[in-house]
Parts: C-alpha cells; sequence; structure tokens
C-alpha cells in the first residue's frame, strides 16, 4: 500500500507551492500553506509546506472537533493531516449555478459564523472557496491555519465573495429580516473599519 508521507510539499518564493507526488493519491486542491490529496471515499490529507501551519490548523479543529461545521481530524503528523473527506462543490461555484441566494443558504451561514464564534475561534470569517456544500444540503468548513491567530469581527471575505457574484444586498437583506442584532453589529464594523482606512 502506497504511503502518503512520500508527498512533498515545499515553499517556493512566499506564494507557490512545489509538489513532488510520487503517489496515485490525487491531488484535490491546494492554497498557500499546503496541499490536499484524496485518499479513499471518506478521507484526505492535507500536507503543509512549513510546520507552523500544520500546528495552527490542528489547534483549530482540535478546538471544534465536536462542533458539525468541520472536518473530523483521524491522524496528525509532524507536517500533514488526516481528515474526513468532504464531499461537495465550493459554495461559490454552487451559487453561481443558481445564480441566486435561497434563505436556506444564508440561514447555515449565519450558523456558520455564530458556530465559529461559539467554538472560540478569532477570525469570525470564510471565503466561499472554503465552504462545501455537501449532498445533504450542509456547509462544511475547511482551511482553518488562520482560524485562532486572526482576529476578525466582521466577515470581509466573505462579503467580497458574495459581492463579486453580486449577491451581497440579498444576504444583507435576508440577514437583516432573520437576525437584525447580526446585521447591526456588522454594519457598524463595517463602518469602524471604513473610518479606518480614510
Amino acid at each position: 500500500m502506497e504511503d502518503f508521507r512520500s508527498i512533498i510539499v515545499k515553499k517556493e518564493g512566499t506564494k507557490k507551492l512545489v509538489i513532488n507526488n510520487p503517489t496515485q493519491f490525487d491531488l484535490i486542491g491546494q492554497g498557500a500553506q499546503g496541499a490536499v490529496f484524496r485518499l479513499s471515499e471518506d478521507r484526505c490529507v492535507k500536507i503543509y509546506a512549513q510546520e507552523n501551519y500544520r500546528i495552527a490548523e490542528s489547534n483549530a479543529l482540535k478546538t471544534a472537533e465536536e462542533s458539525k461545521i468541520v472536518p473530523k481530524i483521524h491522524e496528525v503528523g509532524a507536517n500533514y493531516i488526516v481528515m474526513d473527506y468532504i464531499k461537495g462543490p465550493p459554495l461559490g461555484n454552487y451559487l453561481r449555478t443558481v445564480n441566486f441566494l435561497p434563505v436556506s443558504i444564508t440561514k447555515q451561514l449565519l450558523f456558520v459564523l455564530q458556530e465559529m464564534e461559539r467554538i472560540g475561534f478569532k477570525k469570525i470569517d470564510c471565503s466561499l472557496r472554503h465552504l462545501l456544500l455537501t449532498d445533504q444540503g450542509e456547509l462544511k468548513l475547511i482551511d482553518h491555519v488562520h482560524s485562532i491567530n486572526k482576529e476578525r469581527a466582521v466577515p470581509v471575505d466573505l462579503f467580497k465573495g458574495l459581492s463579486k457574484l453580486k449577491l451581497l444586498d440579498q444576504f444583507l437583506y435576508q440577514v437583516k429580516e432573520l437576525d437584525p442584532n447580526q446585521f447591526s453589529k456588522w454594519m457598524d464594523g463595517l463602518f469602524t473599519i471604513f473610518k479606518n482606512i480614510r
């Protein structure tokens, strides 16, 4: 049986990853910190270019292990984490195909953000590419390298992604109807952000 530990992921320059994969495991995703390979029907492994990234993400996943919004950890090594494989498209891809924002998705987005806060994450934000929509219609959040060490109370990345799809106004309207308190907090936070930029 092949060993995924023979896969080498290194960082070249500030962002580019160099991947040497002598195995048959398929590369299913990569970002600034590492690359993800599918191991089986229900498991994948994320191999990190630097150990500090693995430490940050494993700490975040362990903090959130009782929550249903993150993948379950199965094994942690010096430069890797074996976790649940989440089957489903990134939320951004799904929203591009339907071209509108179902209220059910807005409710789930609110739940995910509230759950991040409840868990103790400092960065209460996520990009659309890090939200996977499962076959059961549930949102799962991946890529937690910065969840604990970066602080953000307003989901700016989420807002940017929805804005690119021309769905931000619809989202904010729905949030205002579903959770007026959260809407007000976000608007106050955005006002502060824009005020400090000037």
